[in-house]
C-alpha cells in the first residue's frame, strides 16, 4: 500500500468517526427540542449560537485550526440542527 493509500485509509477511518459523533450530537439535539418543545421554550436561542460559535472558536484554536475553519464547522453543524429542531416544532 503507498503512502498516499494508507492516508485516505485514515482519513476514511477517521471520517466514519466524525459522522458517528455528528449523528449523535443531533440526536441529543433532537432531544434537546423536544424537551424545549415540552416546557414551552422557542426552539432556536441566537444567544446561545453564539455562545456556540465562541466555543468552536476556543476548541478550534487549541488545535490549530482557524478562526474561519471553526465558523464553517459551526455554521455546517448548526444550520442542520436548527433545520431539524424547526422540523420537530411544527
Amino acid at each position: 500500500m503507498s503512502d498516499t493509500d494508507e492516508l485516505r485509509s485514515q482519513i476514511e477511518a477517521i471520517d466514519e468517526q466524525i459522522i458517528d459523533l455528528i449523528a449523535t450530537r443531533m440526536e441529543i439535539a433532537d432531544e434537546l427540542a423536544k424537551a424545549k418543545k415540552n416546557s414551552h421554550q422557542r426552539y432556536w436561542d441566537e444567544d446561545k449560537e453564539r455562545e456556540v460559535k465562541q466555543h468552536y472558536k476556543e476548541l478550534c484554536e487549541e488545535v490549530s485550526l482557524t478562526e474561519f475553519e471553526a465558523s464553517q464547522i459551526a455554521e455546517v453543524l448548526l444550520s442542520i440542527s436548527k433545520e431539524r429542531q424547526k422540523h420537530i416544532f411544527e
